[in-house]
């Protein structure tokens, strides 16, 4: 049973960060599964490190699209990511200190995912496929 079922509605179309985005799918689901398993304690440290630091990546990545090719809703689309990486940061000072943050933290990110996704990316795949960008330089 997975929390989120990738598919092609979610493409935007530039592979690198569909592949990106697919991963970051996998993380989500690897925690959900632990969680139903009762063993969500147990990774979810691991899992949020995991989580944050591939987040991260992900996000520079596109940052560096947006950068590269004037994309003109850079500061903003960035700040939702930073507002997002500050989020999970919570999400963490509150597991680190005793909390249980399982199901709010899972309600989070698939929310987060689904709605960034397909409200935020997407505004940048029309941009994109205007000037041509389909693969990452």
């Amino acid at each position: 049973m997975k929390i989120i079922e990738w598919n092609e509605k979610f493409s935007v179309g530039i592979r690198e960060i569909d592949d990106q985005h697919r991963v970051l799918v996998d993380i989500l689901d690897e925690l959900y599964y632990a969680m139903l398993k009762a063993r969500g304690n147990e990774v979810i440290e691991t899992t949020l490190a995991k989580l944050v630091q591939y987040t991260k990546t992900h996000f520079a990545t596109e940052e560096l699209l947006f950068k590269k090719h004037s994309y003109p809703e850079e500061k903003a689309h960035k700040a939702e990511h930073d507002a997002m990486l500050k989020k999970v940061a919570a999400f963490r000072k509150d597991f680190e200190n005793g909390k249980l943050i399982g199901v709010d933290l899972m309600h989070f990110l698939n929310k987060w995912f689904v709605e960034h996704l397909q409200t935020t990316d997407y505004r940048y795949v029309n941009f994109f496929r205007g000037i041509g960008v389909s693969t990452l330089p």
